[in-house]
């Protein structure tokens, strides 16, 4: 294949002068964002308005300048950023200035094809006064060529030259549906990252930054000898560490929760003496516990003209985002059986879930079982809107009808809630069954174990199912 993209000053941001003895480089990182742009304190999520707030704080500090970047997984997860397949967060991203973002396996929700506009609208200059590169050089395409994102971007900030390498690494391949990266290969990364990251050193780069979206633990460690800093992704989790790199050099290698609760923050500092930014503190901070809360008006009027245009999604629709967010169609109450402690779990709001979906295909089609993975959130007691449903089912992945035999059934590892009558150890070796379920299971996670499809709904997706039964419903707590 053709080597790797790279792009250099893609806002053509020329040097502010000279460095001066103690200036700082300050890089703030994200992780796992998966769309979390409202404001909601009860789950510790920031929003976009107040994290841009809290960026712009740090952009006010005295002898500062700052790198926004993130390692991927930003757009899917909420009805706020899915309804535009991730446009609005781009435009957000725009508006706060993000030097970068790494793509991760959700990035491909949507399809390959969705991913490449993404990527172009995110480049485009003219749609907002500001473009952020894609980072995924080690993508190869059916073609044999690399694809979606460039190897490494670099600019200047303040007084310094910055260069960021982004990779997506091979291990989160399987937490992509299968039949949309069907022929793409995610190739190993450890040699192109430290010969980019050479190339960078001797053209010029002050500090250089490795950005992936998978666990420190994907890390090889040869690559702290060459890079200053490394962020990563996809485990949601707060991790603060270190690698060890030549000559006892320290990098801190970070992971910032999700949905911008955290963010990582690590600083560099010019020494005059030696011509060089050296590494100064470096941990994860907290939006919401940083006081007093700023909001960016900027980010929240492009927000706000989201939530006030009209929208579709699949068979359902609303006059504005805002009213499809927040109407009431069911509610939950503290005598549900699926609550505890006024909060109903994720795995309880599955166990709704699935009960809604037998009771959606088990007259038409005599499904025996339903099954599905997992919720993305939980709940709490009281009315049920289609965002809360929209956060818990947020994927676009199709119903289908399957066929299997009872043998295959039993190796199934996905959860499953049989009809009245059935278990799993009830059903005939040799029987065929029908079972509902995503197009998402059957292509990654239960390969193997059915027979055939015999009905798929390519437009009717989880939380669309889960909707139409609770419309259907008229009482609270329609599934105990």
């Amino acid at each position: 294949p053709l080597p790797p993209p790279v792009i250099v000053d893609p806002n053509d941001e020329q040097k502010s002068g000279e460095p001066v003895d103690g200036d700082v480089v300050k890089i703030l990182h994200v992780n796992d964002t998966h769309g979390a742009i409202e404001y909601i304190p009860e789950n510790n999520e920031p929003g976009m308005a107040y994290f841009a707030g809290f960026v712009n704080t740090k952009r006010a500090q005295e002898n500062t300048d700052v790198v926004l970047i993130s390692s991927g997984d930003m757009f899917q997860g909420s009805l706020d950023s899915n309804i535009s397949k991730g446009r609005l967060m781009i435009d957000l991203m725009k508006e706060m200035r993000f030097d970068a973002m790494t793509i991760g396996n959700h990035e491909f929700d949507w399809g390959v094809d969705v991913l490449a506009e993404s990527a172009l609208y995110a480049m485009n200059s003219d749609e907002g006064d500001w473009s952020f590169p894609f980072l995924s050089g080690n993508i190869l395409n059916p073609e044999n060529q690399y694809d979606f994102g460039y190897l490494s971007t670099t600019f200047n900030r303040g007084g310094a030259r910055i260069s960021v390498i982004g990779t997506t690494d091979s291990g989160v391949y399987d937490s992509i549906d299968a039949a949309v990266v069907e022929g793409y290969e995610f190739t190993y990364a450890k040699n192109m990252i430290i010969a980019e990251a050479q190339r960078l050193r001797e053209a010029g780069s002050d500090i250089i930054l490795y950005s992936t979206h998978d666990g420190d633990a994907t890390v090889e460690p040869e690559i702290a000898t060459y890079v200053d800093a490394i962020f990563t992704g996809h485990n949601h989790i707060n991790s603060v560490a270190t690698m060890s790199g030549a000559d006892s050099k320290v990098v801190p290698i970070i992971e910032s929760s999700s949905n911008a609760r955290a963010v990582g923050e690590v600083d560099f500092i010019y020494d005059a003496d030696t011509d060089s930014y050296r590494l100064g503190s470096y941990r994860n901070s907290y939006p919401l516990s940083t006081l007093p809360l700023v909001q960016d008006d900027g980010v929240q009027a492009i927000y706000d003209f989201y939530l006030d245009s009209p929208v579709q999604d699949g068979p359902v629709s609303a006059t504005s985002l805002r009213a499809l967010k927040n109407d009431k169609i069911g509610e939950i109450t503290n005598d549900s059986q699926f609550v505890s402690g006024g909060e109903i779990s994720r795995n309880n709001v599955r166990k709704m879930f699935l009960k809604a979906q037998l009771a959606a295909y088990e007259e038409d089609f005599q499904v025996i079982a339903s099954a599905y993975n997992e919720a993305r959130s939980a709940w709490v007691v009281g009315d049920v809107t289609y965002s809360s449903i929209f956060k818990a089912f947020p994927f676009d992945n199709a119903t289908v009808v399957i066929e299997a035999t009872g043998s295959q059934i039993r190796r199934w590892n996905t959860a499953m809630e049989f009809a009245e009558g059935y278990t799993a150890f009830s059903l005939g070796t040799a029987t065929i069954y029908r079972l509902v379920t995503s197009t998402y299971i059957i292509n990654n996670s239960e390969i193997g174990n059915f027979e055939s499809i015999i009905h798929t709904d390519s437009e009717l997706f989880q939380r669309h199912v889960f909707y139409q039964q609770f419309i259907a419903s008229s009482t609270p707590n329609p599934w105990g």
